[in-house]
């Protein structure tokens, strides 16, 4: 793919310098390409990504609390933390990518995944967009 269609894609849909990360993934998809290259792209344009959908960053001022979505108390079902728990004993921290399946499989939104993994003090890294 060329970088060049990839760039094109995020200046129609950046939002003042600025991309959602939802947006990035969807660009990805449709070009059929993998997130980091959309990631990597925006990063040459000095475009922010923001709403990380784990809930990491990109949700108000930087320094605020309000900045993340994390770290707020969410009630999962126990397999949750068990799974996030297993990857996390292992690697010693656990992925986006990872996180987003187990939401996936267990039937949970992305960010009750984050804020699981924050509740458990567990790394989250790396960004499937290269933002962490």
């Amino acid at each position: 793919m060329s970088i060049d269609k990839i760039k094109e894609m995020i200046d129609i849909y950046k939002e003042e310098k600025m991309l959602p990360c939802p947006v990035a993934h969807y660009i990805a998809a449709y070009l059929g390409i993998e997130p980091i290259e959309v990631g990597n792209a925006a990063t040459e344009l000095g475009v922010m990504l923001y709403q990380c959908q784990i809930g990491l960053f990109g949700y108000g001022r930087k320094g605020k609390s309000s900045y993340k979505i994390t770290g707020r108390k969410v009630e999962v079902p126990e397999v949750v933390n068990e799974q996030i728990q297993a990857i996390a004993e292992k690697k010693g921290s656990i992925s986006c990518k990872e996180l987003w399946q187990i939401a996936e499989k267990n039937g949970i939104n992305r960010a009750e995944a984050g804020n699981t993994a924050d509740a458990l003090k567990i790394k989250i890294t790396p960004c499937q967009l290269g933002a962490f």
